[in-house]
C-alpha cells in the first residue's frame, strides 16, 4: 500500500499540516516584517518558527509515545508523550523572554521604525490560518484525549493571539507616525501571551511527570465506585498516577472472610472493568483483595 497524509494517524497528521503552515507563515512573516520594518512582525515570525520546532518535537513523541510495551518499558511509551509537553512549555518560555528582552531593549532605546501597511496583510494571514489550525488540532486532541496535541492546539491559539496583538499595533502605527513605538509594545504584548500559556504547559506535563495524582474529586468519585461494588466491605490505600495521558490505579479492597479465592477474584475483576467503563483513560486497575477484619 502506498504511502500518503491518508494513512497518518489524526493527531500525526494535524501535526504534519501544521508543521507545513508554520514553515510558510514563518517564512511570509519573517520576509514582510524585514522589508516592512516591524519589530513585532519579526517576532511573530520567530514565535511560528518555534511553533515549527515544537511541531517536530510533537512528531517525535506522538509516534515513540505510541509503541507498545517492551521488556524494557512495562508500562509503555506513553510517558514520552509527558515528555514531549514539558519541552513544548519551556520552548514557549524561552521564546516569550527573547521576544520581551529585544522588545523592551527597543522601547528603551527608542530603536523604532516605522512599519509599512504591507505587514497588516501578513498579520492577518497568521490570524486566520493559526485560529483554523487551532480548532482542528484542539477536535483532534479532544477525541483522542492527547494532552501533548492539545498543548500544540494552545500553541497554534498563541500565535493567533500574538498576531491580533501585532496588528492592533501595526494599526496604531499606520494612523500616525508618533505612534510608532506601538509596534515594540504590541511585540512585547506578544511575548506575554507566549510566557502565560507555556508555564501552563510545561507545569502540567510536570506533574504528570512526578506522578502527580488526578484532581481529588475524580478520587473520591472512584472511590465510591468501588466501595458501592456489590461484595466491597471496605476500601482503602487507593493511588492513582498519570503514565502519559492515560491513568494506572491500585487499591485494597475487604470482603467476606468467609467468601472463597474465586468470589474475590470475579469482584476484584468486576472492579476493574467497572472503572475502566467509567472512563477509558484508566489502563490498569490492580485490586489486592483482603479478608474483612473483626
Amino acid at each position: 500500500m502506498s504511502f500518503t497524509i491518508k494513512n497518518l494517524s489524526p493527531g500525526i497528521r494535524v501535526t504534519a499540516i501544521g508543521a507545513v503552515i508554520n514553515i510558510l507563515l514563518s517564512a511570509l512573516k519573517l520576509v514582510i516584517g524585514i522589508v516592512g520594518n516591524s519589530r513585532a512582525l519579526v517576532a511573530d515570525a520567530v514565535h511560528s518558527l518555534s511553533d515549527l520546532a515544537t511541531d517536530i518535537v510533537l512528531l517525535f513523541g506522538l509516534h515513540y509515545g505510541s509503541l507498545p510495551a517492551d521488556k524494557n518499558h512495562h508500562y509503555g511509551h506513553k510517558k514520552i508523550e509527558t515528555v514531549t509537553e514539558v519541552i513544548l512549555g519551556f520552548n514557549l518560555i524561552l521564546v516569550a523572554i527573547k521576544i520581551a528582552y529585544d522588545s523592551g531593549a527597543a522601547i528603551l532605546l527608542k530603536k523604532i521604525s516605522q512599519p509599512t501597511a504591507i505587514t497588516m496583510v501578513a498579520a492577518l494571514v497568521s490570524i486566520l490560518s493559526k485560529e483554523w489550525l487551532y480548532r482542528w488540532t484542539r477536535a483532534v486532541a479532544m477525541r483522542q484525549d492527547n494532552r501533548a496535541i492539545l498543548a500544540n492546539a494552545w500553541e497554534h491559539r498563541s500565535d493567533a493571539f500574538a498576531s491580533v496583538a501585532v496588528l492592533i499595533g501595526l494599526i496604531f502605527t499606520q494612523i500616525s507616525a508618533g505612534l510608532a513605538i506601538m509596534d515594540a509594545v504590541a511585540s512585547l504584548v506578544v511575548s506575554l501571551f507566549i510566557l502565560k500559556i507555556g508555564w501552563k504547559i510545561m507545569l502540567d506535563g510536570y506533574k504528570r511527570i512526578i506522578d502527580t495524582a488526578p484532581p481529588g474529586g475524580y478520587v473520591d468519585r472512584t472511590e465510591r465506585l468501588i466501595r458501592d461494588y456489590p461484595g466491597v466491605l471496605n476500601s482503602h490505600k487507593l493511588k492513582m498516577r498519570y503514565i502519559g495521558n492515560s491513568i494506572h490505579m491500585e487499591v485494597h479492597i475487604e470482603v467476606d472472610p468467609n467468601m472463597t479465592v474465586e468470589q474475590g477474584h470475579e469482584i476484584a475483576a468486576g472492579i476493574k472493568h467497572k472503572i475502566r467503563d467509567d472512563d477509558n483513560r484508566v489502563i490498569d486497575v490492580i485490586v489486592h483483595v483482603e479478608p474483612r477484619s473483626c
